[in-house]
């Protein structure tokens, strides 16, 4: 790894990003399942307000999954981060669809679960890298071995 920093603009580029990828495939997705004919020329504005509360709600649930590919990219393994991310994102899109029904509680559900890969990849990750450089920590069980 190098010590350079990163590009200017990165960092508000990747906030854009994890904010915006989700609505934007739930968006996507719509289009695509719905066709322009399901939403009248002169009712748009109004779709759009009723949907705004729900795209806030998947902005956020968006989150977990990009912050897991960050770190799992930050941690040496950026093909496996992008990899994980746009299987999961898709899956995460996909899965909205029927989670959406059960509301903004079934939407954060649904995007936890589908992001908790990448987290067990990248917690799996971390442990390996502190156990390569000797950081010894005790293992989950509090140190208690079976017999």
């Amino acid at each position: 790894m190098t010590d350079r920093p990163p590009p200017a603009g990165s960092r508000a580029l990747f906030w854009a990003a994890a904010l915006l990828w989700l609505p934007a495939g739930v968006v996507a997705s719509a289009a695509i399942r719905f066709g322009p004919a399901a939403v009248a020329p002169g009712e748009l504005l109004t779709a759009m307000a009723m949907a705004s509360s729900s795209l806030i709600v998947a902005a956020v649930c968006g989150l977990p999954l990009a912050l897991a590919c960050r770190r799992l990219g930050r941690l040496g393994h950026p093909r496996l981060a992008w990899i994980g991310g746009a299987a999961l994102g898709v899956a995460t899109v996909a899965a909205l669809l029927p989670a959406g029904l059960f509301g903004p509680l079934g939407i954060a559900v649904a995007a936890l679960v589908l992001s908790a890969p990448v987290w067990i990849a990248v917690v799996w990750r971390s442990r390996q890298a502190r156990a390569d450089e000797g950081d010894e920590r005790p293992p989950l069980d509090g140190g208690h071995r079976r017999p």
